[in-house]
Protein backbone atom coordinates (compact mmCIF):
# COMPACT_ATOMS: atom_id res chain seq x y z
CA UNK A 1 0.00 0.00 0.00
CA UNK A 2 2.88 2.33 0.86
CA UNK A 3 4.77 1.85 -2.37
CA UNK A 4 1.52 1.85 -3.99
CA UNK A 5 0.56 6.04 -2.38
CA UNK A 6 4.84 7.04 -3.06
CA UNK A 7 4.79 5.72 -7.48
CA UNK A 8 1.22 7.18 -7.33
CA UNK A 9 2.42 10.51 -5.42
CA UNK A 10 5.48 10.32 -7.65
CA UNK A 11 3.75 10.16 -10.63
CA UNK A 12 1.38 13.51 -9.11
CA UNK A 13 4.23 15.32 -9.56
CA UNK A 14 6.36 14.39 -12.38
CA UNK A 15 5.18 17.76 -14.39
CA UNK A 16 6.30 19.73 -11.11
CA UNK A 17 9.80 19.02 -12.02
CA UNK A 18 11.39 21.61 -14.09
CA UNK A 19 14.03 24.12 -11.99
CA UNK A 20 12.98 27.62 -11.58
CA UNK A 21 15.06 28.77 -14.48
CA UNK A 22 12.70 26.59 -16.73
CA UNK A 23 11.48 28.90 -19.74
CA UNK A 24 9.57 28.18 -22.65
CA UNK A 25 8.75 29.78 -26.22
CA UNK A 26 5.79 27.08 -27.48
CA UNK A 27 2.84 25.66 -25.33
CA UNK A 28 4.40 22.37 -25.99
CA UNK A 29 7.84 23.39 -23.79
CA UNK A 30 5.06 23.16 -21.00
CA UNK A 31 2.84 20.50 -19.21
CA UNK A 32 0.05 18.97 -20.32
CA UNK A 33 -2.82 21.66 -21.02
CA UNK A 34 -0.66 24.24 -20.07
CA UNK A 35 0.38 27.81 -22.22
CA UNK A 36 3.44 29.78 -22.88
CA UNK A 37 2.62 32.92 -21.46
CA UNK A 38 4.97 36.01 -23.68
CA UNK A 39 7.03 36.63 -21.14
CA UNK A 40 8.55 33.14 -21.78
CA UNK A 41 7.08 31.38 -18.38
CA UNK A 42 4.24 28.19 -18.66
CA UNK A 43 1.29 29.12 -16.52
CA UNK A 44 -2.29 26.49 -16.02
CA UNK A 45 -5.76 27.35 -15.79
CA UNK A 46 -7.06 28.19 -12.72
CA UNK A 47 -10.56 29.62 -12.21
CA UNK A 48 -9.60 31.85 -9.47
CA UNK A 49 -7.78 34.06 -11.26
CA UNK A 50 -9.03 37.14 -13.13
CA UNK A 51 -7.69 35.83 -16.80
CA UNK A 52 -8.04 31.88 -15.89
CA UNK A 53 -4.16 31.25 -15.97
CA UNK A 54 -1.94 31.27 -12.68
CA UNK A 55 2.22 30.89 -13.37
CA UNK A 56 3.19 27.17 -12.69
CA UNK A 57 6.39 26.63 -10.26
CA UNK A 58 8.83 26.85 -13.02
CA UNK A 59 7.85 30.33 -13.45
CA UNK A 60 11.15 31.25 -10.67
CA UNK A 61 10.83 33.58 -8.39
CA UNK A 62 9.00 36.46 -8.70
CA UNK A 63 6.00 34.85 -10.96
CA UNK A 64 5.74 31.54 -9.41
CA UNK A 65 2.00 30.76 -8.41
CA UNK A 66 0.95 34.28 -9.56
CA UNK A 67 -2.21 34.94 -11.56
CA UNK A 68 -1.40 36.04 -15.61
CA UNK A 69 -2.22 39.46 -16.02
CA UNK A 70 -4.61 40.30 -18.70
CA UNK A 71 -2.06 43.51 -20.17
CA UNK A 72 -4.95 45.03 -21.46
CA UNK A 73 -3.54 48.02 -23.68
CA UNK A 74 -5.43 50.25 -20.96
CA UNK A 75 -2.73 49.83 -18.45
CA UNK A 76 -0.88 52.92 -20.10
CA UNK A 77 -1.11 51.78 -23.56
CA UNK A 78 1.59 48.81 -23.18
CA UNK A 79 0.63 45.76 -25.26
CA UNK A 80 -1.44 42.88 -24.38
CA UNK A 81 1.49 40.63 -23.83
CA UNK A 82 3.62 42.40 -21.72
CA UNK A 83 3.09 41.59 -18.29
CA UNK A 84 4.40 43.23 -14.66
CA UNK A 85 6.93 42.01 -12.69
CA UNK A 86 7.18 42.31 -9.26
CA UNK A 87 6.56 45.71 -7.64
CA UNK A 88 7.41 47.85 -10.64
CA UNK A 89 4.98 49.59 -12.76
CA UNK A 90 6.76 49.12 -15.67
CA UNK A 91 5.75 46.03 -18.20
CA UNK A 92 7.93 43.37 -20.01
CA UNK A 93 7.75 40.64 -22.59
CA UNK A 94 10.78 38.07 -23.55
CA UNK A 95 11.88 37.82 -27.08
CA UNK A 96 14.13 34.62 -27.61
CA UNK A 97 17.66 34.38 -29.03
CA UNK A 98 18.44 37.51 -31.40
CA UNK A 99 21.21 39.91 -31.86
CA UNK A 100 21.12 43.17 -30.40
CA UNK A 101 19.80 45.07 -33.44
CA UNK A 102 17.21 42.34 -34.01
CA UNK A 103 16.13 43.05 -30.38
CA UNK A 104 16.20 46.87 -30.50
CA UNK A 105 13.80 46.65 -33.95
CA UNK A 106 11.77 44.17 -32.13
CA UNK A 107 11.00 45.76 -29.41
CA UNK A 108 10.12 49.65 -30.97
CA UNK A 109 7.64 48.00 -33.11
CA UNK A 110 5.57 46.81 -31.08
CA UNK A 111 4.16 50.14 -29.78
CA UNK A 112 5.41 54.05 -29.84
CA UNK A 113 6.52 53.50 -26.02
CA UNK A 114 8.07 49.99 -25.83
CA UNK A 115 12.19 49.67 -26.27
CA UNK A 116 15.12 47.21 -25.05
CA UNK A 117 15.32 46.80 -21.90
CA UNK A 118 16.97 49.63 -19.86
CA UNK A 119 17.22 48.65 -15.90
CA UNK A 120 17.16 51.62 -13.93
CA UNK A 121 18.92 50.15 -10.93
CA UNK A 122 19.78 47.39 -8.96
CA UNK A 123 16.32 46.26 -7.89
CA UNK A 124 14.77 46.56 -11.49
CA UNK A 125 17.78 44.03 -12.90
CA UNK A 126 17.53 41.57 -10.01
CA UNK A 127 13.67 41.37 -10.45
CA UNK A 128 14.00 40.79 -14.54
CA UNK A 129 16.96 37.98 -13.95
CA UNK A 130 14.54 36.30 -11.29
CA UNK A 131 12.03 35.36 -14.55
CA UNK A 132 14.41 35.69 -17.19
CA UNK A 133 17.78 34.00 -16.54
CA UNK A 134 20.85 36.28 -17.75
CA UNK A 135 22.81 36.86 -20.26
CA UNK A 136 20.52 39.15 -21.97
CA UNK A 137 20.58 42.27 -23.84
CA UNK A 138 20.47 45.54 -22.60
CA UNK A 139 19.22 48.82 -24.12
CA UNK A 140 22.80 50.50 -24.42
CA UNK A 141 25.31 50.40 -27.04
CA UNK A 142 28.43 52.80 -27.44
CA UNK A 143 27.25 53.04 -31.05
CA UNK A 144 27.66 57.05 -31.31
CA UNK A 145 30.71 56.91 -29.87
CA UNK A 146 32.89 54.32 -29.04
CA UNK A 147 33.17 53.83 -24.80
CA UNK A 148 30.58 56.66 -24.44
CA UNK A 149 28.04 54.43 -23.81
CA UNK A 150 24.09 55.33 -24.49
CA UNK A 151 20.99 54.05 -23.90
CA UNK A 152 17.94 52.91 -27.21
CA UNK A 153 16.66 56.12 -25.72
CA UNK A 154 19.68 58.36 -27.17
CA UNK A 155 20.72 59.42 -23.72
CA UNK A 156 23.41 58.86 -21.24
CA UNK A 157 23.31 55.42 -19.66
CA UNK A 158 23.51 56.45 -15.94
CA UNK A 159 23.36 52.65 -14.55
CA UNK A 160 26.11 50.87 -15.89
CA UNK A 161 27.77 48.13 -13.04
CA UNK A 162 30.20 47.03 -15.09
CA UNK A 163 31.35 43.42 -14.09
CA UNK A 164 35.46 43.38 -13.05
CA UNK A 165 37.41 44.22 -16.06
CA UNK A 166 34.22 45.94 -17.99
CA UNK A 167 33.84 47.83 -19.99
CA UNK A 168 36.25 45.92 -22.34
CA UNK A 169 37.16 47.88 -25.75
CA UNK A 170 35.79 45.26 -29.12
CA UNK A 171 36.66 45.96 -32.30
CA UNK A 172 33.85 48.87 -33.62
CA UNK A 173 30.80 49.02 -31.51
CA UNK A 174 30.28 47.35 -28.16
CA UNK A 175 26.81 46.27 -27.14
CA UNK A 176 25.82 45.63 -23.48
CA UNK A 177 23.98 42.89 -21.95
CA UNK A 178 22.74 41.77 -18.45
CA UNK A 179 25.84 38.55 -17.29
CA UNK A 180 24.18 38.47 -14.01
CA UNK A 181 21.11 39.91 -11.73
CA UNK A 182 24.11 42.24 -10.04
CA UNK A 183 26.53 43.32 -13.31
CA UNK A 184 26.92 43.81 -17.13
CA UNK A 185 29.26 43.48 -19.97
CA UNK A 186 29.85 44.45 -23.19
CA UNK A 187 29.31 41.79 -25.93
CA UNK A 188 29.23 41.70 -29.97
CA UNK A 189 26.42 42.88 -30.97
CA UNK A 190 25.65 40.10 -33.61
CA UNK A 191 25.93 37.57 -30.80
CA UNK A 192 22.56 35.86 -30.31
CA UNK A 193 21.02 35.97 -26.82
CA UNK A 194 17.98 36.34 -25.35
CA UNK A 195 16.30 39.97 -24.89
CA UNK A 196 13.30 42.05 -23.11
CA UNK A 197 11.03 44.68 -24.21
CA UNK A 198 10.08 47.23 -22.00
CA UNK A 199 7.23 49.38 -21.68
CA UNK A 200 6.41 52.49 -19.44
CA UNK A 201 2.80 52.59 -18.62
Amino acid sequence: MRIALAIALVGAGAGCLHDTAFTCTQDTDCDPGGRCEPVGFCSAADAQCPTGRRFTESAGQGLAQSCVSSGAMSVGGCPADYVAVGSSSHRYKRLGAVSWDQARAMCEQASPGTYLLIPDDAAELAAIAAIAPPPFWLGVDDLASQGKFMTVKTVPATFLPWAAGEPSTLAGRDCVRASSATVIATDVCTTRRAALCECEP
